[in-house]
């Protein structure tokens, strides 16, 4: 048998380590949730199959109200501090309230081991397809979280972001390999580039400006725009 799979405890058919249910007597394989990432995992378990911290004391969820965009059963509710997290017993899913993702990517933010190495390992092809916010019905954005770490999240402006089944602990991993903070790091760099091209670029029409001038009228010298032009460019960072 696989390493990344066992025998259900039910009928003993091989189970995906990361299976929800068995697919032939559908006995619930993954009941032990982490209280870090709030992944699933087997009973059997020591550490956490999606994040790798071990696995203590269990956050407790409740029933709730809100659909699964794909099930369309009501999403279970587990509420922490800061918001709340609905999670699909059925498919795995996970819609992460804004203020407790934000949360999540700060405490992940502060475990980061200088020198780790995002995964970039990229979500299964799929078919392109809108869901709608389990909360508002309106249709979410698709994007690649962090614009690098493979992920492609659906996220609604007002309510908060899904996630596939085992993608929050995948986005959580790239955070804490500081993937999140090379990509603002390169973020802010292209706004950088882009400030100096945009002051060179008024700087060169107040140039031509003033050349053309200086045949109807006495030149006029510009020294002060090269100095402002200098001083921006000094203050703007550095590409690494």
């Amino acid at each position: 048998m696989a390493a990344d799979s066992f025998s259900c405890p039910r009928c003993g058919a091989p189970v995906d380590a990361s299976a929800r249910h068995c697919s032939y007597c559908a006995a619930p394989i993954a009941v032990v949730r982490c209280a870090g990432c709030f992944h699933l995992s087997s009973i059997q378990a020591v550490h956490c199959a999606g994040c790798g911290l071990e696995l203590g004391l269990e956050p407790i969820a409740r029933a709730g109200q809100l659909p699964c965009p794909d099930c369309q059963q009501p999403l279970s509710v587990i509420e922490e501090n800061v918001g709340t997290l609905h999670d699909c017993s059925l498919c795995g899913g996970q819609f992460v309230e804004h203020a407790l993702l934000r949360e999540l990517i700060q405490r992940r933010e502060l475990s980061h081991v200088p020198g780790g190495t995002p995964s970039l390992r990229r979500s299964s092809l799929e078919p392109v397809r809108y869901r709608p916010c389990p909360a508002c019905a309106q249709l979410m954005n698709r994007k690649n979280f962090g614009e690098s770490s493979g992920v492609i999240v659906d996220t609604c402006r007002t309510h908060g972001t899904w996630f596939d089944q085992g993608e929050l602990p995948r986005v959580l991993g790239f955070i804490a390999a500081g993937g999140l903070a090379r990509a603002r790091q390169r973020q802010a760099e292209e706004r950088a580039r882009a400030l100096k091209a945009e002051i060179s670029l008024r700087v060169g029409s107040l140039r031509a400006l003033n050349s053309d001038a200086s045949r109807l009228a006495p030149r006029v010298d510009l020294p002060l725009f090269d100095d402002i032009l200098s001083y921006f460019l000094d203050l703007l960072p550095r590409s690494r």
